[in-house]
Parts: C-alpha cells; structure tokens; sequence
C-alpha cells in the first residue's frame, strides 16, 4: 500500500513538472528567421536597368493616354520596344538585354471627325542612352506639334480694295478643332504667305481691314460656302500636293 501511494506521488510530481516545464517553453520569445528583403521598387521618374520609363503630358502639364511610346536600339536592325502611357500619362517599358545604346520617341494619335492624325514627338531629353542602366525620358506636346494649314486669301474681282498691312481674320471653331478648342482667334495676314499654322479644324471665319482711316468688314466665301457674307463657313482641304492642307477664302469689299 505505501509502495503504490509512493508511486503516485512520484507519477504527480513528474506530471507537474512535465507541464510546468512545458509551460515555460512555450512562454519564451523566439527569434524569427531572417527574411530576404523584397526587392526595392524603382520611384517615378528614377532610371531603372534594362528599362525606359517616363510620362508625356501637354505644355501645360495635363497627362496624355494612349500614347504609342517606343526604344529603337541603335545598332541593331528592327530591334525595338513599344509601351503605352496610362490614365496619368506614364509609361514603363522593359529593353531587351542587348549591350549598346537606345533612342526614345513617341506617337500621339490625334482625331479631327473621322480622320486620324499622327504626331511625332521627340522625349525632353533626345541623348541615346545605355540599356543596361536604363533611362527616364518624358515627352511634352506643344500646340505647335498639333496638325496644322495655311489659309489663303484671294480677291473676288480686280476691282476689290484690300489694305494687306491691316487685314486680319478672326476664327471661330465650328465644333472643336484638332486641339480640342472652341476658342475664337484672330490672325493678321502675312504678305507673300497667308496665314501659317492654323490648327486644322472647321470655322467661322470673319474678316476686316482698315481702309481710308474706317474698319471695314468684309465680305467672303469659301469652298464650302459660296455665297458671300460677312462670315462664312470654311474648313481645310488636303490636295495632296507640297502645300499640305490649305482654306481658301475668297474676299470683296461690302
């Protein structure tokens, strides 16, 4: 009898300890293993290997989408990368790991009604750079880069007065132009070259001069309205010929 409550004391005390033990494990802190740092993601506008990033934006900052933006390698044929700017402009564009240099440009898209306009844009920066350490090149489109004519002007009769040196027109957007404006312009004629680098698009065209010491309206037609009148409907129409896309008015005094 005293052998088996011996026994039991002992088989208590051992379980005791077992869990008191037990307990004290599991209570102390452990060390957790190292982790591999994720890799570090390059910042907008840090040059990354292997790789060209960047944004295109308007002159006056707004992002542009849909921007077609390429890398042609420099000595190798027909070796190129191509991207596409998101909603907020930026584009990124992994290279082929090829040793040698890479030249940056871009195509924007414009739409004018059913037709399609591409312009080419040159990045801010236009050096060729080292594939292997990468690069950032932005773009900005200026309004100059947009498609553009020339308006010329002609008498209706030889016996038309014009005072070329005050002759201006004034261009009201008939629905928005190439750039995306519905804001009246005016223009003055230049002698021997019309009126250069109007933003394709169709108007309203006016004009005016200053004739023995009075602004005089004039009367005009186009080829889209003949009839005359002090403002008249035009728009431009490409021959196809070295002049590229051109507005004809035709002008007589009231």
């Amino acid at each position: 009898m005293k052998k088996d409550i011996a026994l039991t004391l002992l088989l208590t005390v051992a379980t005791l300890c077992a869990c008191s033990g037990g307990s004290a494990a599991s209570g102390t802190p452990t060390t957790p293993s190292p982790q591999k740092p994720s890799p570090a993601q390059p910042q907008p506008g840090t040059a990354a290997a292997w790789t060209m990033s960047g944004t295109v934006k308007t002159e006056g900052g707004e992002p542009l989408a849909g921007v077609e933006v390429f890398a042609d390698h420099t000595a190798f044929y027909n070796m190129n990368a191509v991207g596409k700017t998101d909603a907020q402009g930026r584009y990124r564009i992994p290279l082929a790991h090829q040793p040698g240099t890479w030249a940056a440009g871009a195509y924007y898209r414009m739409k004018l009604g059913a037709q399609t306009f591409e312009v080419r844009l040159s990045p801010n920066n236009d050096t060729p750079f080292d594939g292997s350490k990468g690069a950032v090149r932005d773009f900005t489109f200026r309004a100059s880069d947009a498609p553009a004519g020339t308006v010329n002007t002609y008498v209706a009769h030889s016996d038309v007065e014009l005072n070329y040196d005050t002759l201006q027109l004034t261009f009201t957007p008939d629905g928005p132009n190439i750039l995306g404006s519905t804001k009246t312009f005016t223009r003055p004629f230049v002698t021997g070259s019309g009126i250069q680098n109007v933003p394709l698009g169709r108007y309203q065209v006016s004009a005016s001069q200053t004739l023995n010491g009075a602004r005089q309206q004039l009367l005009l037609s186009s080829a889209d309205q003949k009839t005359f009148a002090p403002r008249v409907l035009a728009e431009f129409h490409d021959a196809g010929d070295r002049y590229g896309p051109t507005l004809e008015l035709f002008l007589k005094n009231p």
